[in-house]
């Protein structure tokens, strides 16, 4: 928030920008994002998109979830993860910069929050297959 606000002010009053600060503005939305997959999804606050669902009962909604996760959510992680460890190493072994002149330096800090985040976000779909399996059950 506070960088953006800076960003603006030094833009509209003092008439002077700052690549850097653009690119640590697109930095913190990733890191927001990436950080808060796994939350959203064990809080159930994520977009659907459901045509379907208001009309099956309460145990299809979980066995769906579960499918869903087993089938799609988890090896789609796995994927994420696999080659995001690839694409972090690579730019950390490169010590890849900003393609701008004034840009950040250290570009793996944010790549390293691709394959983490979705590590998240693998943990939140295992919570979610147990507490739908206790919701069948019980």
């Amino acid at each position: 928030m506070l960088t953006i606000l800076f960003d603006v002010i030094s833009r509209r009053f003092i008439t002077t920008g700052s690549v850097a600060i653009q690119e640590l503005e697109w930095h913190f939305h990733g890191a927001l994002f990436l950080l808060c997959l796994g939350f959203t999804y064990i809080k159930d606050a994520h977009v659907r998109v459901d045509l379907f669902r208001e009309n099956f009962s309460n145990k299809t909604h979980h066995i769906i979830e579960i499918s869903g996760c087993l089938f799609l959510l988890l090896p789609y992680c796995a994927i994420v993860i696999y080659f995001g460890i690839e694409f972090t190493l690579r730019s950390y072994l490169s010590a890849e910069v900003s393609a701008a002149a004034n840009g950040l330096p250290m570009r793996w800090i944010i790549k390293s929050l691709l394959p983490f985040g979705f590590f998240l976000l693998g943990l939140s779909a295992i919570s979610v297959i147990l507490r739908s399996k206790d919701d069948i059950d019980g």
